[in-house]
């Protein structure tokens, strides 16, 4: 159940229509397609929470956010007959990286549970060192942090 954050929805959760062409032989979404989808919805947390896409992050701030760690488990398959809704929660805000938790579900049926880790790097030098999650992003972030479940 969504809970209100200072004018935001908790957990946050970015729906979309599987498509045709994200299917494969088998009728059924090819395997990879399945991090695409938890990326696409962490990428509408960070346009919804931070008010920047990953582009515009590189483009305009400096900074960059590639993911460092990613653990996916499939529960169901999906079609293009499926409407699915991907739930975002920030797990942790470390001091560079954050942690999120994604749930793909088509209803009350899951179909991808996943583990995703960013890092903050300056993308303004070759080596993309970490740099600390910026003040102004820190201070959007921590509302979705005070929900995180310790452990």
């Amino acid at each position: 159940m969504s809970q209100p954050i200072e004018g935001k929805s908790y957990p946050f959760v970015h729906v979309r229509r599987i498509r045709w062409g994200e299917s494969d032989p088998a009728r059924i979404v090819y395997t990879a397609r399945f991090l695409d989808f938890a990326m696409d919805a962490i990428e509408a947390f960070f346009t919804d929470r931070l008010g920047a896409s990953f582009y515009e992050f590189n483009a305009d701030h400096g900074c960059g956010t590639p993911f460092v760690h990613v653990e996916l488990d499939f529960r169901s398959p999906l079609t293009p007959r499926d409407t699915l809704a991907t739930e975002v929660r920030l797990l942790r805000l470390g001091g560079s990286s954050l942690t999120f938790g994604t749930i793909g579900r088509v209803g009350d049926r899951v179909a991808f549970e996943g583990r995703q880790v960013c890092a903050f790097v300056d993308t303004t030098t070759p080596t993309m060192r970490p740099i600390p999650v910026p003040p102004r992003f820190r201070a959007l972030l921590e509302p979705d942090a005070a929900f995180a479940t310790p452990g």
